[in-house]
């Protein structure tokens, strides 16, 4: 069978000509992000640089041209790439892959200005081509992320591939260098080359922007979970959140070993509020939420339930100890700058088997005396919710306003 090299050549062109008018179309009626124009305009030069080699018979003039367009699309499309993933470091920087570029045409246009022989100038071009591909493959392997995207695996296999058509397209031509029949299947095989990465790379950009658009997805409803569950001023577990974390916590099997519950709030809020304003009151509630955060263990689950008032669940914790938590919240507070708070505690320790509203319920009733008997203080109750026993007042050292 004989092959007409013109009507490959021309077929190659049609049908880099249709994978850019495919992305293009998608470009216009789905969501894109950042580089995909690049990916597009990479595909639509690399086929106008094949639709002149159409011409380079009548008109050798447009034959440099016309390769500076096929062996850009591994750099445009590395451009666009650093755009799409553009909050991911490369390894080299951009002005590399232009200056590799620039370096392998050259290559290519000294022979072809020297006028060396044609399997030279083949030669020459396989080489700058196959560069390029390695070069660009080899930065998506050490791109973060590359492990997890099907879509940058696929590319740089595609990479390699291309890197190995050339190789073997340069070594051919050296060794049949006077052969032009072989001359005739190395400019075709320097045709379909681009082609194949040209449609594969239709399918790639298609993956991508899926890929991209799940990850965005999953960053959207991981971001709605944490409005859902955090309090954004506080950045502690809301209300609703606390009891999941809580009656979760109570349920587990270590739960047996013993938790202690402590429910506190700040002292004279209103009057912070009222005094300094609501910005005074804001700061001191976040300043309240950083000493939680900084005393508390891994498994311990605090939150804030309304206003000023927050509620922590220690696990394996007697209410002594709790106490001694109480104090360590306590003390950076005492000896704030702007303006040193107090805070009253109420202290219960969970039963067997209570719920998370029953220890809340005692936990109240604590604080309520632990305001009664003076504020800046900590108060132990046991006893059921109808006959509430309480400890004495344990101070913290707190300063009172």
């Amino acid at each position: 069978m004989t092959f007409h090299p013109p009507t490959l050549l021309l077929c190659s062109v049609l049908a880099m000509a249709m994978s850019a008018g495919l992305m293009t179309l998608f470009a216009f009626s789905q969501r894109i992000y950042r580089g995909y124009f690049h990916w597009t305009a990479a595909q639509a030069l690399a086929a106008l640089g094949l639709g002149l080699h159409l011409l380079r018979d009548t008109h050798p003039a447009v034959l440099p041209v016309a390769n500076l367009l096929v062996l850009q699309w591994p750099v445009l499309l590395l451009a666009g790439l650093r755009r799409f993933y553009q909050r991911k470091e490369m390894t080299l920087p951009a002005a590399f892959d232009w200056a590799l570029l620039v370096g392998g045409y050259l290559l290519w246009l000294s022979t072809w200005i020297s006028q060396a022989d044609l399997m030279w100038r083949i030669a020459a071009f396989s080489f700058a081509a196959g560069a390029l591909a390695l070069y660009t493959a080899a930065l998506l392997v050490r791109l973060d992320g590359y492990a997890t995207s099907a879509g940058l695996k696929t590319l740089s296999v595609a990479l390699f591939v291309s890197c190995g058509m050339h190789v073997w397209r340069m070594v051919h031509s050296v060794i049949v260098r006077h052969d032009p029949d072989s001359a005739q299947v190395l400019l075709l095989a320097g045709a379909v080359i681009p082609v194949m990465l040209s449609l594969v790379m239709v399918y790639l950009a298609l993956l991508l922007t899926y890929e991209r658009t799940q990850h965005d997805l999953g960053e959207s409803q991981r971001q709605l979970r944490e409005l859902a569950n955090i309090d954004m001023l506080t950045q502690v577990p809301n209300r609703r959140h606390f009891h999941e974390l809580a009656g979760r916590l109570l349920a587990s099997p270590g739960a047996a070993h013993g938790a202690s519950l402590l429910m506190f709030d700040i002292d004279h809020f209103k009057g912070i509020n009222d005094r300094f304003g609501h910005k005074a009151g804001d700061e001191a509630l976040c300043d309240v939420a950083r000493s939680l955060r900084d005393t508390l263990r891994v498994g311990d689950v605090a939150g804030r339930i309304g206003g000023d008032e927050f509620v922590v669940v220690l696990p394996h914790t007697t209410v002594e100890e709790a106490v001694a938590v109480a104090s360590r919240i306590v003390d950076p507070l005492a000896s704030r700058p702007q303006m040193p708070l107090g805070l009253s505690f109420g202290v219960v320790r969970v039963e067997a088997g209570e719920s998370v509203d029953a220890a809340l319920h005692r936990a109240d009733q604590a604080l309520y005396e632990a305001k009664r008997q003076g504020r800046s203080c900590a108060v132990i109750a046991t006893g059921d919710n109808e006959n509430p026993v309480f400890a004495e007042s344990m101070p913290l050292g707190l300063m009172p306003m």
